[in-house]
């Protein structure tokens, strides 16, 4: 999942890919993640809309996109709903993360 973060996969081609049925294959990721498969799709989506929004100056549709979502609209639902703030709000809020990350940005290449 974490590879196609941007991709629709169905579940059932997840499930097909550890040979379980749907039903089986929600119950098990629910039992070793704690939440239903979208559920953890839509919280690694607006983890990783953070990163692009702090270390990118993309704009917030672009940003979406790239995250998997539909549109931009749909975008911010998700994210005001996961991070109680809208994307707009929150990366002027965390700017100052940006200038945290470039030292180990630089050291990692």
């Amino acid at each position: 999942m974490e590879a196609n973060l941007a991709a629709n996969v169905p579940l059932h081609q997840l499930a097909s890919l550890v040979h379980l049925s749907v039903g089986h294959f929600c119950r098990a990721f629910k039992g070793s993640f704690g939440e239903r498969p979208r559920a953890y799709l839509m919280r690694r989506r607006v983890a990783y809309a953070q990163l692009l929004m702090l270390s990118t100056d993309q704009p917030l549709s672009e940003i979406a996109l790239a995250c998997g979502m539909a549109d931009q609209p749909h975008f911010s639902n998700v994210f005001r709903r996961l991070t109680g703030a809208t994307p707009s709000r929150w990366r002027l809020d965390n700017k100052h993360l940006a200038t945290d990350m470039l030292p180990a940005q630089a050291l990692a290449t």
